[in-house]
């Protein structure tokens, strides 16, 4: 069992979190290690250390859970170290000196040994009283009310007076909580008239959104806050039509409410009224942008010396290999490199340290510095462009210039992947952006992206014109987060459009083809694959996930977990299907999927179900395409055709928004059944065809 020894530790007069092991470099606690944010190396101490922070523990330990074999020893530290630890930074800036006057008012009920706290709306002021975890905010009046003696009393004051605060002190009179309860009292009285009123005037709104509450399966604690933070907005907007307002009418009341309400409640509000406008009247998606929106983390790429020396291998110019050697290996911000002279030979032995002191890499560096200045015969500073000294900008192109030139696909690769990496997009997605990209950059021989104009862009998505819409729709979404969240570049709307998408009708099978399909076998594994998916309206990689505890054949549904957009959610389960189900697990005796392949515990390929299907299609006489999801689309023609709400179908199939669901209402529509052609009113008056044989054409 490999052992890494964590404790805190001061470095430099800062507080640190000191990382020690014996590990050689490249390994995988080495290499995780290396890539820790602030991370340093301490050679007097002969181990690394990363900036302090709380909850360093459960950090370490998420960082380190993917080493096998590893074991993480915490050791205490000194009491000095804890007697000295700063206040955060943040809270340091504002909570001592606030931006506005705080008006503070404590409330002291001797008789009952508590006190109240009112000080209006202030989130860090909020926030430093529920760090405490002493008090009790009261909803009814908005305040705090701590129970306790004067050392409690002591204490909360102390601490205001510590961060800057003044504060008015009143002491309360005898009957003051009876006050308080009948207050209380009154304000219920008056909460309970505004929801009779609301109630009343909004009865068949309040009435769809409880019944779509339900077909959602909230629980009845959500029902409840989503319902009364829903009826406050609909008594605001009494005099209104609710179903006509816009988006601007509703962000103007989220912005009052803002002003308000915490954090939570804001949150609260903002879903309780989207569920209404998205899920209930099926609008499009609503944002409410009160916040500015999380940049995208562009955390410079890392590289062991080891990885970095075979892409420089094929850089012939040492001033080449040198930059790439600073930026990528010892991680120095171009305003560092700029700086350094042409004598710097003994750079990483003083100022700066490379990583895990490795002495091979020390020496390369060494020798690229002695190379370069016989080379380029510089006047001062390592890099110098006709005896001037770069700038930063000018340093970011020669880089740039570098890797498009040397074409180090490998470095893009693994950069964009490091940042992508810090999304919160879905593996799938991050998949599909950079192999998007790295697509477009082996086009255009890997030039960067900073000299790629709009008109290069339009260029390349011209070729993919024959291409589906969700492909350009998709190289659009790539081309848009690398453009201009990773490069800070702004494409023109005018040379990067996305595609106007066509509306197509689902394909699917007749109830009689999916007879033929079932019949066409007597393979049982087969004959359930088609059945199940046709049965629940499952997706092929839904059915692909679903495990032998998904299946609850007491309540016959199945469970759907983390499907498509990060949901789960329940579907049917036919009762008709429990004895070829039954058969099935006695023959295949799967062990953790329902569906597995050849080797037990490994899911069933798309290939393998695509050509189960293809298979019994051909059998069952069915001669045009046919691919998997037409199970799906059949499931949910055919539900439509017998009378099914189609808001239950929504929540069977999964789908965010009715919108998607509306489509097979085009497919189910009996409109061509009861519509008859203008032509069948004159064809008794028009005698079609004769018996006098004529050419063609």
């Amino acid at each position: 069992m490999a052992i890494l020894i964590v404790k805190p530790t001061i470095h430099r007069d800062e507080h640190r979190i000191g990382l020690r092991y014996r590990f050689a470099a490249g390994s995988d606690i080495d290499r995780i290690t290396r890539q820790l944010p602030g991370r340093l190396y301490s050679a007097t101490n002969r181990m690394w250390h990363i900036p302090w922070r709380e909850d360093y523990r459960d950090y370490l330990h998420q960082a380190y859970c993917n080493v096998a074999g590893i074991e993480l020893q915490f050791e205490e530290a000194d009491t000095s170290f804890f007697a000295n630890l700063p206040l955060p930074e943040m809270r340091e800036e504002k909570i001592t000196e606030p931006e506005q006057k705080v008006v503070i008012k404590i409330t002291i009920d001797k008789k009952n040994q508590k006190f109240y706290l009112d000080h209006g709306y202030h989130k860090e002021l909020f926030g430093l009283l529920a760090s405490t975890k002493r008090g009790i905010w009261s909803k009814h009046h908005r305040n705090w009310i701590f129970e306790g003696d004067n050392e409690l009393y002591a204490h909360i004051t102390g601490l205001l007076r510590k961060q800057g605060y003044d504060f008015e002190q009143v002491v309360a009179r005898d009957m003051e909580p009876e006050e308080i309860q009948e207050q209380e009292k009154q304000e219920e009285k008056q909460e309970e008239k505004q929801d009779k009123v609301v109630t009343e005037a909004f009865s068949g709104i309040l009435q769809v959104y409880d019944h779509t509450l339900t077909l959602r399966r909230m629980s009845p604690a959500t029902k409840k806050i989503y319902t009364g933070f829903f009826k406050k907005f609909l008594h605001v907007h009494r005099d209104k039509d609710i179903d006509a307002m816009t988006y601007h009418d509703i962000l103007a009341y989220i912005k009052t409410c803002a002003e308000t309400l915490g954090q939570t409640s804001l949150v609260q509000t903002m879903a309780a009224i989207k569920f209404y406008y998205e899920r209930v009247l099926g609008r499009e998606k609503m944002y409410f942008n009160l916040v500015e929106s999380k940049e995208v983390v562009k955390k410079v790429l890392f590289l062991p010396f080891y990885e970095l020396k075979p892409l420089l291998e094929g850089i012939d110019s040492p001033g080449d290999r040198l930059l790439l050697f600073l930026v990528y290996h010892a991680n120095l911000g171009l305003s560092q490199i700029i700086a350094l002279e042409r004598d710097c030979e003994d750079l990483f032995s003083g100022t700066y340290t490379l990583a895990g002191r490795d002495e091979e890499a020390e020496a390369f560096f060494r020798v690229l510095v002695r190379e370069s200045r016989e080379l380029y015969g510089q006047n001062q500073y390592l890099f110098e462009n006709k005896g001037k000294p770069y700038t930063v900008d000018s340093l970011r192109s020669k880089l740039y210039r570098i890797m498009g030139h040397y074409r180090l696909a490998d470095l893009y690769t693994r950069q964009y992947e490091l940042i992508l990496n810090q999304t919160s997009y879905s593996p799938a997605t991050r998949k599909n952006y950079l192999g998007t990209f790295m697509r477009f950059l082996k086009y255009f021989n890997y030039k960067h992206p900073a000299f790629i104009s709009d008109e290069d862009i339009r260029d390349y998505m011209i070729l993919h014109r024959e291409k589906s819409a969700s492909h350009q729709d998709s190289m659009v979404n790539a081309f848009r987060f690398f453009f201009e969240r990773v490069h800070d570049q702004t494409l023109s709307p005018r040379h990067v459009v996305r595609p106007r998408k066509g509306f197509y009708l689902p394909d699917f099978f007749s109830q009689e083809e999916i007879t033929a399909l079932l019949g066409a076998t007597g393979n049982v594994k087969h004959q359930l694959l088609v059945a199940m998916m046709y049965t629940a309206g499952l997706r092929r990689q839904e059915l692909q996930n679903l495990r032998l505890s998904d299946v609850d054949l007491k309540r016959n549904r199945l469970f759907i977990k983390d499907s498509k957009g990060k949901k789960d959610r329940y579907t049917v389960f036919s009762t008709h299907l429990h004895k070829l189900y039954e058969e099935y697990l006695q023959m295949a005796r799967p062990r953790v999927f329902v569906f597995e392949g050849n080797r037990a515990g490994t899911k069933y390929s798309f290939a393998s179900m695509s050509g189960v299907l293809k298979g019994m299609a051909k059998a069952a006489g069915i001669h045009r395409n046919v691919h998997l999801h037409m199970l799906r689309h059949s499931f949910a023609t055919h539900l439509l055709e017998d009378g099914k709400d189609i808001r239950y179908l929504q929540e069977l199939l999964g789908h965010k928004s009715i919108k998607t669901t509306e489509r097979y209402t085009h497919i189910v529509s009996d409109a061509l059944e009861t519509v008859a052609s203008p032509f069948d009113r004159l064809a008794g008056q028009i005698k079609l065809g004769g018996t006098k044989k004529g050419r063609g054409p």
